[in-house]
């Protein structure tokens, strides 16, 4: 049994090296890269054995490789250009994406009791695995390879052209609207929260002058306000 066991887990490293495009030296920091917290409830893990410091990690060193990045390639561009972009690049549901593209969600470990039905892993926990692995990445083989990896699955994906005429700041846009035409400000009210502590999903209406017109539901209240201020820029005739 520990044999079939032992089999299984190369079988699992070997499959994460493929997908990744790496080679894994220090398996352990991998496991915990992909161990959801929930799993820190049961008694086989301790405290800080899940994926939660590992994102840390992985965020500062996204966050600084796509900086240095669209610093090079667009060196007539204004600081506050270059801020935007980073958002874009480095946002939860881009993370999310080019975690779902690698497939990451079948190598997550959660508590059973908490097991995603249907094997659907949410974004929210997505963005931070993929966060988290770009730290291991980085503790197991260096900031080059780090680097390497997020050209090669995330900056060398992406349509810049396409990402700088994109506007996809709902709130800042109705937002403009309101002010235009001398209305009350949006006000974003947070009108159920359910699931557990760890996955939440945020219900938030939008109203104007005590009118709602827009709803949003995600995994956190920024996301959903975004999705409500985007049903409200289509109410009005202004999404796309």
């Amino acid at each position: 049994m520990r044999r079939i066991l032992q089999r299984r887990k190369h079988s699992r490293w070997m499959k994460l090296e493929a997908v990744l495009g790496i080679r894994i030296y220090n398996f352990s920091l991998f496991e915990k890269a992909l161990r959801h917290p929930s799993v820190e409830r049961n008694q086989t893990y301790g405290p800080l054995q899940s994926y939660e410091r590992l994102e840390f990690l992985g965020d500062a060193i996204l966050g600084a490789v796509v900086a240095e990045y669209l610093y090079k390639r667009f060196p007539e561009e204004m600081e506050g250009f270059l801020t935007d972009m980073r958002s874009k690049l480095v946002s939860g549901d881009a993370c999310a994406k080019t975690a779902r593209d690698l497939g990451l969600g079948e190598f997550v470990e959660f508590n059973p009791y908490v097991e995603p039905q249907g094997g659907y892993v949410n974004d929210s926990v997505l963005a931070d695995c993929l966060e988290s692995i770009i730290g291991a990445i980085h503790l197991d083989s260096g900031i080059t390879n780090s680097r390497n990896f997020i050209h090669q699955h995330i900056l060398e994906r992406v349509d810049l052209q396409e990402l700088v005429t994109k506007d996809d700041n709902y709130k800042s846009r109705l937002q403009e609207f309101v002010q235009s035409r001398g209305w009350s400000q949006p006000e974003y009210l947070v009108t159920d929260a359910s699931g557990p502590p760890h996955d939440r999903i945020f219900t938030i209406h939008v109203y104007v002058d005590g009118d709602r017109l827009g709803k949003g539901q995600a995994t956190s209240k920024k996301k959903a306000e975004q999705q409500a201020a985007h049903q409200a820029l289509k109410f009005l005739s202004l999404g796309h």
